[in-house]
């Protein structure tokens, strides 16, 4: 019988992977989830992505997700021609003016960074590979002094950990890339640099407002984020450990600590968790990982992450098939032996019948039960069962063709595309033809099956039953 993973696969769209027959193989060596980066480019960009992606995975094992992931207020050095050599102890000079590199002076992006800055804060160049200490600074002008020697070239992020910048979190391009996500029936819509949970809720108010309803993800990666981390993580529909600004926000040796305090609260809450950032970055250029990286991708899994994302790796890697499968390999070895972890434990007696039903699938030894498979309209019984770490599979069985793909970020489900049953013969006929359409249980092998009744109805999930694959075959009906 086929296995499946647990931890889902994230994979970020860009040149190395931009055709229908590699995004196919990519699919089908295990990406769950195909991510658009809207950092870079414009909507009529984002919008060929998008269609190329869902063109390319129609025919995939298991239905793909889409996540739109927007840029947010990324502070970075403008563009400037060639590069700037620097010796610790020099000085570098930001301006709001015109740059002159050959004068070590460089513009930004938002003038507001400048205005910001105090004598004696720190400054960081380039995901934190050049640091700085500002000497002096004016309304539109900051001096900054080299801390260690490196090259600055065009275009680099700038951290300002100990710096109060106040900047919109959405820009206007955000936006109209929110409007393009729904146009294109995005599942998920990511927000990078979220710093409160009123980022999250202006984020849902303008989602809302062009029509949407796609879930989101706050991108943990600023200081400000890691002190309102609660309310964040109840705001949004799931977070992204974005490790690259978030461990040049915080010191860098706290990242391991954040990494699991953050997977533990989202666990908790119920609510998916990301791990992201140079997982396999080796691979962009090597067609193996070290093994620090394989371990990384592993303490993910161990931590209890819902998903762990490449971006790099598969965006411009000249690696990205041999990337996930990697991936995939490490995922399924750290599965093996995995138990639950102790924060995803219910608080207490559920007094929703979804809820208790959830709890006492979820609660089912693997050795007894091979699958559970779970008919939902709306996807919530799938996602309940999921954020409770049954060890088995789950199959939601649903004939929402927008569910399906949203079920893709969720660890263990995967979703099949059925006909709404309308008996229980019905149904049993459902799970049979399923179950061995891909081949995931066979003769004898016991599974678990929940739903609503009455069949058809929009009843929420009211009954489990415990039943034996092969002991009914009629009226079978083929998922669409």
């Amino acid at each position: 019988m086929s296995t499946v993973r647990k931890t889902k696969i994230i994979a970020t769209y860009g040149p190395a992977v931009a055709s229908p027959s590699r995004l196919s193989q990519l699919a089908a060596a295990g990406v769950n989830v195909f991510r658009v980066n809207c950092a870079y480019g414009a909507a009529s960009d984002f919008v060929k992505a998008a269609d190329m992606i869902r063109r390319s995975v129609a025919r995939a094992r298991f239905p793909v997700g889409l996540l739109f992931d927007i840029a947010g207020p990324k502070l970075r050095l403008e563009r400037f021609d060639g590069k700037i050599s620097l010796k610790a102890g020099q000085t570098l000079k930001l301006t709001a003016g015109r740059a002159d590199p050959k004068a070590r002076s460089v513009t930004v992006n938002q003038p507001a960074i400048i205005s910001s800055l105090k004598k004696g804060e720190r400054v960081y160049i380039d995901d934190g590979s050049l640091a700085f200490d500002v000497t002096s600074a004016g309304r539109k002008w900051a001096t900054l002094k080299a801390l260690d020697g490196g090259t600055l070239l065009p275009g680099k992020g700038i951290n300002l950990p100990q710096s109060k910048i106040n900047i919109p979190t959405l820009s206007e391009k955000d936006k109209e890339d929110i409007k393009t996500a729904i146009r294109v029936k995005a599942d998920y819509i990511a927000l990078s640099f979220v710093r409160s949970p009123d980022d999250v809720v202006q984020a849902r108010h303008i989602v809302e407002s062009f029509g949407g309803d796609q879930r989101l993800i706050a991108k943990l990666e600023k200081r400000q984020a890691v002190e309102k981390l609660d309310e964040i993580v109840q705001a949004a529909d799931g977070v992204m450990v974005a490790r690259g600004d978030l461990g040049v926000e915080t010191p860098f040796a706290l990242l391991p600590r954040l990494q699991k305090r953050i997977i533990a609260l989202a666990n908790a809450q119920h609510k998916p968790a990301i791990v992201a950032t140079q997982m396999l970055e080796s691979m962009r250029f090597s067609a193996r990982a070290t093994r620090a990286e394989i371990n990384d991708v592993a303490s993910a899994v161990f931590d209890g992450a819902d998903a762990v994302m490449l971006s790099a790796e598969t965006a411009t890697g000249k690696y990205p098939l041999e990337t996930v499968k990697t991936m995939d390999q490490v995922i399924t070895a750290s599965e093996e032996d995995l138990r639950p972890p102790g924060s995803s434990a219910p608080p207490g007696p559920s007094t929703d019948i979804t809820g208790t039903i959830a709890e006492a699938v979820s609660r089912h030894d693997e050795r007894a039960v091979k699958l559970i498979l779970a008919f939902t309209t709306s996807g919530r019984t799938a996602a309940a069962i999921s954020c409770l770490f049954p060890m088995q599979p789950i199959v939601a069985l649903t004939p929402g063709a927008r569910v399906l793909t949203r079920l893709s970020l969720l660890r263990s489900v995967y979703p099949v595309r059925i006909e709404q049953p309308r008996s229980f013969e019905d149904m049993l006929a459902t799970v049979q033809d399923v179950v061995s359409t891909y081949r995931l249980a066979g003769p004898r092998d016991k599974v678990i099956i929940a739903g609503g009744a009455p069949f058809g109805s929009t009843a929420p999930t009211n009954f489990m039953m415990l039943y034996e694959i092969g002991k009914r075959r009629k009226n079978a009906r083929r998922q669409k």
